[in-house]
């Protein structure tokens, strides 16, 4: 006799009140637990992924969208607020008027200094000629030139003590020289010869013209000489003409690359402004005059 095959137990079903009887209440002390919310997302993964599901990325800057958003360029605010203060440095800069001030100031400095080196410049067509192609060259005896003979008669026997200077510059040779007649406290006459001989003609043309500029422009005590001694190819004189003590003259002339000026101081001389002019011309005439020769 084959055994009868055995059958599957069932669990049995769960028990049920009997009806009209109300449900198991459960221990006094103990409430009865609702069943978590199953979250639909994780209701519908698999076991092994619901598992192992994080939510702790949910509302965390760290994830890939803030990345994301550091690669579009987001920046914190610290480096906003000097992004800002330099844009407004920036527009502050370009707004200032100092810096058109400070062009300004560097481009009239650079204008007068291409003037002056205009001015100073060596002539290209004489360069290489010789100093002594020109009528007038420097000299370290200046003094050599000055003739006191026209003094004669208002210093009273006195011998002139000469002092002479000489110096090369860029705008030409300079040279003065001065006669004293008398002691040094008590001078009867006194004479300064002030020459420059420049590198051309035109040079000293425009130096006679500056200081003719400012010999019509000086006031009392001296006086204008309206008709100025015809000494050399330009000239312009003052006097200054006292009764008693001492008067004054000075004779400004030019004449070819020459530029001389001689002042003339003579005490109680009874001589007026005419007298005065003719003995300054004849002092320069003779300088100029021998100037020459010696070039």
């Amino acid at each position: 006799m084959q055994p009868s095959p055995q059958q599957p137990q069932q669990s049995p079903p769960p028990a049920t009140p009997p009806h009209g009887q109300p449900p198991a209440v459960p221990p006094h002390g103990q409430r009865q637990q609702p069943a978590p919310p199953v979250d639909g997302e994780r209701s519908r993964e698999p076991f092994e992924e619901a598992a192992f599901f994080d939510d702790s990325s949910r509302g965390d800057w760290s994830g890939q969208e803030t990345t994301a958003m550091g690669r579009i360029g987001y920046s914190d605010k610290g480096t906003r607020k000097r992004s800002d203060f330099q844009k407004v440095r920036s527009r502050a800069r370009k707004s200032s008027p100092i810096p058109k001030i400070i062009a300004a100031v560097v481009a009239v400095g650079l204008v007068g200094g291409g003037i002056w080196f205009w001015m100073n410049r060596p002539d290209s067509a004489d360069e290489g000629e010789a100093t002594s192609g020109l009528a007038f060259s420097g000299s370290d005896d200046p003094c050599s030139f000055a003739d006191s003979a026209p003094l004669a008669d208002y210093v009273d026997g006195a011998e002139a003590e000469p002092t002479a200077a000489s110096e090369e510059r860029n705008s030409g040779f300079e040279q003065t020289c001065t006669l004293n007649f008398g002691d040094a406290d008590s001078s009867l006459a006194l004479v300064d010869f002030e020459g420059v001989a420049y590198e051309s003609n035109e040079r000293a043309s425009v130096s006679y013209e500056l200081e003719a500029r400012k010999v019509a422009d000086m006031s009392a005590p001296w006086t204008v000489v309206e008709e100025a001694p015809e000494v050399g190819a330009e000239s312009a004189a003052v006097a200054r003409i006292a009764e008693e003590g001492t008067s004054n003259y000075q004779l400004h002339l030019q004449d070819e690359n020459a530029y001389l000026v001689v002042r003339l101081s003579v005490v109680d001389s009874d001589l007026d402004e005419q007298g005065l002019g003719e003995l300054a011309a004849e002092l320069a005439s003779s300088y100029l005059t021998a100037w020459n020769d010696a070039a």
